[in-house]
C-alpha cells in the first residue's frame, strides 16, 4: 500500500494502474479514496478560514481568487457557504463589485447543491430555499436574470414557494422580459401563477401575457392569457395596458372588428389612460386616411387641443389628419383649427396636407378642401405682443407649399391671388420672417403665377423680379416667365435684359430657344422693328426641334407683322404656311380669322367670307368663332367652300 500513501493527494498514475491486475487496482483506488476526501476536507477548512480573514480585512481581490478555490473543491460545508455568503453581501455593498459580487453569489449556490449531494441531510429544505433565494437576488441584482432563474426553479423543486420566493420571481421575471428572454420570463411567471393565490397573481398573469404577446409566436395564447387577467382582475390599474395589448392581437391576427370594440372599450371606460392614447394612434395608423365615425370620432372632436398638446398623439402625423377630416366632416370649426395648426407646423415634408387635401377633393368635399388649404395659404401669425412680431413658426414651407400646389392644380389661382397679396405685408428682406411663414421659392412661384392668371401683371412683375433677384432663382422656367412679364408690364430695357438673362440659361441649339426667340420678337415688333421681329420669327419656324405649337405661333405673328404694316397680301401668304405648321391646332384658327379680314381689307369679301365659313365649319368652339359668325353675317353669302388658305 505504500504507492497508495504517496499518491494520497492525487489520482493514481496511469502507468501504476498498468503493473496490477484489474481488480487489484480498483481495491487500491477504492482504499484510497478516504483519504483523498479528508485532504480535500481539509484543504477546503484551510481556505474557508482563509476567505473569513481577508473577507473581514477587505481583501477583495484575494478573497475573490479564494473563494474560486473553494468552489472548485469537490467537497462543501456549511461554513465554507456562509463565508461565500458573507463575502457576497460584503462585495454587494462595496459600490464597485456587482459582477464580482454576482459570481460569489453564483458560487455559494452551487456549493449548496454539492452539499445537499453529498450530505442530504446537513441542510432542510427551507435553509436550501433561503440560500438559494439570497443567490438569486444577488444576480438579479447584476442583471443575470437567467442564472438567477435557474436557482429559483431548484426552490420550487424543493417545494418551498414562500411570499419571498414569489417576490424574486417577478423581479427576475421583469429582467428577464425586458432583456428579451420571452420563454424564461414566461416559465417564471408560470411559476407564480401555478402557486395559486398570491399578491403577485395578478402582475404575473399581466406579465404572461406581455411576454406571449411580445414573442408574436402565438396571438391566439397571447389573447388567451390576457383575457385570464381581465376576467380575474378587472379592477386591476394595469387594465387599459391589458386593453391595449388585445387590441394589438386582434389586429394582428385579422380581427379588426375585435380590435375596434376593444378600442370603444377604451374609449368608454379609460378615455383618460396612456393606453387609450397609445391604442388611438395605434387604431389611426393602421387605417386609412379617411374619416372615422363612432365613440372615435367624438372622442378626436371633444379632446382635440389635449390630444395634439400630447407628443405621443403628434409623433405621427396621421391621427391630427384623421381629426382634421373628422372635424371637417362634423363641421367642427374648434377642432378643426386645432388640427389644422397641429399639422401646420409639424408637416415638413408636406405630403400629409397634399393627401388631406387630396382626399377631401377625390370625395367632393370642395368646400372642405378649399376653406382648409386657405387656411395653410395665408396662415395667421401668433404675434408678441411686446415686439409684435411673430413668436415662432406659425407653419412649415412643406404644408403652405403643398397647398399652394393644390390650389393651383385645382385653378384656384383667386386663393392663391389673394394671399399673395396678403403677403406683401411681410416683405421686410429677412429670411426669419419668410421661414416663419413656410414661404420657400416654390410658393413665391404660385403667387406670381397666380397673379399672373388672375390679370394683375404688375404685381406678378413684383413677385417675379423678388424670385429672381432676392431669392436667387436661376432656373430657365423661372427666368423666361420673368421675361414673358417684363414684356407685357415692364419698360422695353427690363424686357430685353430679362430676355437675355433667359437666353443665357440655355444653348443656341436648344427646343427652349424658340420660346426666348418669341419673346424677343415681341419686343422688337412693340419698337415697331418688324425685320428684325420678323427674323426672329422665322429662326424659331426653321428650328425642327421646337413643338408644333411654338412654331405655329411664331409663323402666325410673321403673318401679324405684315398686317400691322398694312400689308395684307403678304400677311395673307404668311397665314396660309400657319396650317401647314399648326395643322388643327389653335394658330391655324387665328390665321384664318386674320387671313379674312386681311381679304376684306383688299375688297376681296368672297374669299374673307371663305375664310370665316371654314373657321366656322372646323373650328365650332373656338373663340374666334364668334367673331367670324359676326363678319360672315354682314358679308354677301356667295363663297366658295374651298378655303383660300389651301390654294
Amino acid at each position: 500500500m505504500t504507492v497508495t500513501h504517496t499518491q494520497s493527494n492525487t489520482s493514481l498514475p496511469q502507468r501504476t494502474i498498468q503493473w496490477f491486475p484489474t481488480g487489484l487496482a480498483l481495491i487500491v483506488f477504492t482504499l484510497s479514496m478516504p483519504t483523498l476526501a479528508k485532504a480535500d476536507e481539509s484543504d477546503l477548512a484551510a481556505a474557508t478560514g482563509q476567505l473569513l480573514q481577508q473577507t473581514h480585512g477587505a481583501q477583495w481581490d484575494d478573497a475573490i481568487a479564494t473563494a474560486r478555490t473553494i468552489a472548485a473543491n469537490d467537497s462543501s460545508s456549511i461554513r465554507s457557504i456562509a463565508a461565500l455568503v458573507q463575502l457576497a453581501r460584503r462585495l454587494d455593498t462595496s459600490g464597485n463589485q456587482t459582477e464580482n459580487a454576482a459570481d460569489v453569489h453564483d458560487m455559494a449556490a452551487y456549493a449548496v447543491m454539492r452539499l445537499r449531494d453529498n450530505d442530504p441531510d446537513s441542510l432542510n429544505a427551507e435553509q436550501t430555499a433561503n440560500l438559494l433565494l439570497s443567490a438569486a437576488n444577488g444576480l438579479t441584482r447584476s442583471g443575470r436574470h437567467t442564472d438567477a432563474h435557474r436557482w429559483l426553479n431548484e426552490v420550487k423543486q424543493l417545494g418551498i414557494t414562500s411570499p419571498e420566493w414569489a417576490a424574486t420571481c417577478m423581479t427576475v421575471a421583469s429582467g428577464l422580459l425586458d432583456g428579451g428572454h420571452l420563454e424564461l420570463a414566461q416559465s417564471t411567471y408560470q411559476m407564480v401563477i401555478a402557486n395559486g393565490d398570491s399578491p403577485q397573481l395578478a402582475t404575473a398573469r399581466l406579465g404572461l401575457a406581455w411576454c406571449t404577446a411580445m414573442s408574436g409566436k402565438d396571438d391566439q395564447a397571447a389573447l388567451t392569457a390576457i383575457d385570464q387577467f381581465l376576467q380575474h382582475h378587472s379592477d386591476h390599474a394595469d387594465v387599459p395596458s391589458a386593453l391595449l395589448m388585445r387590441m394589438s392581437c386582434q389586429f394582428r391576427t385579422g380581427q379588426s372588428d375585435s380590435a375596434d370594440q376593444t378600442l370603444q372599450q377604451l374609449l368608454e371606460q379609460h378615455s383618460a389612460s396612456g393606453a387609450c392614447l397609445q391604442a388611438i394612434v395605434s387604431h389611426c395608423g393602421n387605417h386609412p386616411l379617411e374619416p372615422c365615425d363612432g365613440p372615435l370620432a367624438d372622442h378626436l372632436i371633444q379632446h382635440a387641443k389635449k390630444l395634439t398638446a400630447s407628443p405621443q398623439f403628434t409623433s405621427t402625423l396621421k391621427p391630427s389628419a384623421i381629426g382634421l377630416l373628422v372635424s371637417a366632416q362634423r363641421g367642427d370649426a374648434g377642432a378643426e383649427s386645432i388640427y389644422a395648426n397641429a399639422i401646420a407646423t409639424r408637416d415638413k415634408t408636406g405630403d400629409t396636407t397634399a393627401a388631406i387635401l387630396e382626399q377631401l377633393t377625390r370625395n367632393d368635399l370642395d368646400a372642405d378642401a378649399q376653406r382648409i388649404a386657405l387656411r395653410w395659404i395665408s396662415p395667421v401669425a401668433a404675434v408678441d405682443s411686446k415686439s409684435g412680431e411673430d413668436t415662432e413658426a406659425i407653419i412649415t414651407a412643406g404644408v403652405r407649399e403643398s397647398a399652394c400646389r393644390w390650389a393651383g392644380r385645382t385653378s384656384n389661382w383667386s386663393i392663391l391671388a389673394m394671399a399673395a397679396k396678403d403677403e406683401e405685408a411681410f416683405f421686410d428682406g429677412s429670411d426669419q420672417t419668410a421661414e416663419r411663414r413656410g414661404r420657400n421659392l416654390h410658393v413665391e412661384r404660385l403667387f406670381a403665377e397666380a397673379l399672373l392668371q388672375t390679370g394683375d401683371a404688375n404685381s406678378s412683375l413684383k413677385w417675379w423680379q423678388r424670385i429672381v433677384d432676392e431669392g436667387g432663382a436661376d432656373d430657365f422656367p423661372t427666368l423666361l416667365r420673368l421675361a414673358e412679364t417684363a414684356s407685357s408690364s415692364g419698360s422695353i430695357t427690363e424686357a430685353a435684359q430679362r430676355i437675355a438673362a433667359a437666353r443665357a440659361a440655355i444653348s443656341t441649339t436648344s427646343p427652349q430657344s424658340a420660346l426666348v426667340n418669341l419673346l424677343a420678337a415681341d419686343v422688337e415688333i412693340r419698337q415697331l422693328n418688324f425685320d428684325r421681329g420678323r427674323s426672329l420669327l422665322e429662326s424659331v419656324v426653321r428650328l425642327g426641334s421646337a413643338d408644333e405649337d411654338a412654331r405655329g405661333r411664331a409663323q402666325w405673328m410673321i403673318g401679324e407683322t405684315y398686317y400691322m404694316q398694312e400689308r395684307f397680301g403678304e400677311a395673307i401668304d404668311a397665314y396660309r404656311l400657319v396650317e401647314g405648321i399648326s395643322g388643327e391646332g389653335q394658330w391655324t384658327a387665328a390665321a384664318l380669322v386674320q387671313a379674312g379680314k386681311s381679304f376684306e381689307q383688299l375688297g376681296r369679301t368672297r374669299e374673307a367670307a371663305v375664310c370665316y365659313s371654314t373657321l366656322v365649319r372646323r373650328f365650332a368652339n373656338s373663340q374666334h368663332a364668334t367673331g367670324a359668325r359676326r363678319r360672315l353675317a354682314a358679308l354677301s353669302p356667295d363663297a366658295s367652300s374651298e378655303s383660300p388658305l389651301r390654294r
